[in-house]
């Protein structure tokens, strides 16, 4: 037993020797005692440049129509006309639906017969007041009469067009809400109508824009229907209030919608093209975030890596802006980022 354990430790240190040695002759090989020097690592890089960036904002909106309205019947009655064709275009002034206006009618042609009368008198008066063969007093008690019967006219005629609806403006008629023949009560809706040639659309910005947001600026509308279209249009009117809670400003845009193709209502994708300028940008996979900082890796003229810390600005598909820690026409490394670190040597590849 002694003797096995004696083979065993024999054995080992053979083994440590051997090891030793090895080592001794691998130094003796190395000049100096130095160890060849690291491989290069091959990465892909290319230069900070300025680029032109056109500083957008992207906001969800709401499509409304440049004019609408609910038409109403004025008063209970009957429904006697109706012109309601839904989805039709119609004019201004066109006659959208009449109410049974037989007892207006009527009452105007009373007022019209006792007016002509009453200013009948009324001329013979003022020949007999001309010879002094009649009383002032009776002149104008006449003239106060055919005064009185004028407003009652103009009044009975106001009712009479009332009940007949016209369209305000130029538009397309909605839904019809009621059938020709029905007995409406007064406010009732017949059809709404919609002037959507011009569509606005509301959406908000972001109180931090608001320096940069003027009248005029153009705006470009998309929605999920129109996939690949875009719609061009610009800013109306920009609301003089902050709103408190979301801390952003509500804004009017216009855009042509001749083709009715977009509808109020709809969900709107909304880009504001704020200015055009040209800044430094670089490829967004040179990025190396670390916790709440943006790094780049940095080629210098001996191909070593240096990292350093940049400040972002505006981003774009593909590409960001350095506000600071960049030079136009710095090398950085684009691919192979997890591979090296300060210090590094590289080897470029195409």
């Amino acid at each position: 037993m002694v003797k096995k354990h004696s083979a065993i430790v024999l054995f080992l240190l053979a083994a440590l020797l051997l090891f030793a040695g090895y080592l001794f002759y691998q130094t003796q090989q190395e000049p100096n005692g130095q160890r060849p020097p690291a491989r290069a690592v091959a990465v892909k890089t290319t230069e900070a440049a300025i680029q032109p960036l056109a500083r957008q904002v992207n906001a969800l909106g709401t499509g409304l129509a440049n004019n609408s309205v609910q038409l109403i019947a004025s008063s209970s009655e009957y429904l006697t006309y109706l012109n309601v064709i839904e989805g039709q275009s119609v004019q201004r002034g066109d006659v959208i639906a009449r109410l049974n206006d037989v007892e207006q009618r009527a009452r105007v042609a009373e007022l019209q017969a006792q007016l002509t009368e009453q200013q009948r008198q009324l001329e013979r008066l003022k020949n007999l007041a001309a010879t002094q063969a009649t009383a002032q007093s009776m002149l104008d008690e006449q003239q106060t009469r055919v005064n009185t019967t004028l407003a009652q006219l103009e009044s009975a005629e106001s009712r009479l067009r009332q009940m007949t609806i016209r369209a305000p403006f130029d538009g397309v008629l909605g839904l019809r809400s009621v059938s020709q023949g029905a007995y409406i009560n007064s406010g009732s809706v017949i059809t709404t109508l919609d002037d959507i040639s011009v569509l606005r659309v509301e959406f908000n910005v972001p109180e931090r824009f608001i320096a940069e947001l003027s009248v005029g600026m153009p705006v470009t509308i998309g929605n999920v229907a129109y996939r690949n279209v875009d719609f061009k249009g610009e800013i109306k009117a920009i609301d003089p209030r902050i709103d408190p809670v979301t801390r952003s400003v509500r804004v009017h845009g216009v855009v042509d919608n001749q083709d009715l193709r977009l509808r109020p209502g709809m969900l709107l994708n909304v880009r504001v093209t704020l200015t055009n300028q040209d800044v430094l940008m670089v490829p967004e996979n040179a990025l190396v975030p670390l916790q709440n900082r943006q790094y780049v890796n940095k080629v210098g003229t001996d191909n070593k890596v240096t990292q350093i810390q940049v400040q972002i600005g505006e981003r774009i598909p593909g590409w960001v802006e350095i506000v600071d820690g960049l030079s136009e026409g710095d090398e950085i490394i684009i691919e192979g980022v997890q591979k090296v670190r300060t210090g590094v040597t590289i080897s470029r590849v195409e």
